[in-house]
């Protein structure tokens, strides 16, 4: 996805309860990824209220247009909206929470047995808890978790994969989760494949509340090559504002676009998978 999924685990958006007179909020957040000497640098814009939620991946510059890729609901996080350009022109397609990881969960159980790939359970352990920085007038708890993992493909000759992904997380308690939120996560440990839901399971227990934010290095090893590629992502919080009704209507306008076919839906589906937007 253009100008949005950049990162390999990471996992953000902060999501805000609607306690105030305002309507909603509206979040920016600042992700940078750093691969061998190359640094890429995007935005998320995280709109909600009670019942919708919208994500916008921009570039640098911030600016949501009709082409900028997304992903919104509006009916309590039941049903998504997800849209981006791959073609040339805008494309969107609506499915239910479930039904896009159960897609996902079905992707990779594929390619798992197409490529004979044997996995070792993950392993994920926390490593530090302690109280972190105030964030945008926000307490925080800053955590270390360090995730390992060990594959191998087996197809003429067999190559072996380890793991290694040291994240830290600075997440608060002051708002509570947003019930959109809790269903995506319930839906995302249900996929299907086995492997994806531990490993979220596993994840989503060790936070109480929305990530302000997250940082991770992901080392990833060819043992019989004796190679190793890292890749570094930060992502952070940079604004919150309150938003009115009238401008929250703008944003949640419903979509009149190309439907996806499925193909592209799948694509999408890698990219946010690759991207490490799948716990939101």
């Amino acid at each position: 996805m253009k100008n949005g999924i950049v990162s390999l685990f990471v996992t953000l958006v902060v999501l805000l309860t609607a306690t105030t007179v305002h309507a909603g909020r509206q979040a920016v957040f600042e992700i940078v990824v750093t691969e061998d000497e190359t640094t890429r640098k995007s935005y998320e814009i995280l709109t909600v209220d009670d019942d919708r939620f919208r994500i916008d991946f921009v570039g640098e510059d911030k600016k949501v247009t009709d082409q900028t890729p997304y992903i919104m609901t509006v009916d309590g996080g039941d049903t998504w909206i997800m849209g981006d350009k791959p073609k040339g022109k805008f494309y969107c397609s609506e499915m239910t929470t479930k039904e896009f990881f159960k897609n996902i969960g079905g992707q990779i159980t594929q390619a798992i047995e197409f490529f004979n790939v044997k996995a070792v359970e993950p392993t994920v352990r926390e490593t530090l808890r302690e109280p972190g920085p105030e964030i945008l007038g926000m307490k925080t708890t800053h955590v270390r978790l360090e995730t390992d993992a060990k594959a191998h493909v087996r197809l003429i000759l067999k190559f072996e994969y380890t793991v290694k992904i040291v994240e830290d997380i600075w997440y608060t308690t002051d708002v509570g989760l947003h019930p959109v939120r809790k269903k995506w996560m319930n839906a995302l440990t249900q996929s299907g494949n086995k492997l994806i839901d531990d490993l979220f399971t596993k994840f989503a227990a060790k936070m109480d509340g929305p990530r302000l934010k997250f940082e991770s290095t992901t080392e990833i090893t060819n043992v019989r090559k004796k190679k190793t590629s890292t890749q570094k992502v930060r992502t952070e919080i940079i604004s919150l504002d309150d938003k009115e009704k009238a401008e929250l209507d703008k944003i949640f306008v419903m979509p009149k676009c190309v439907l996806m076919d499925d193909d592209e839906v799948q694509e999408k589906g890698k990219a946010l998978l690759s991207g490490k937007k799948l716990m939101l």
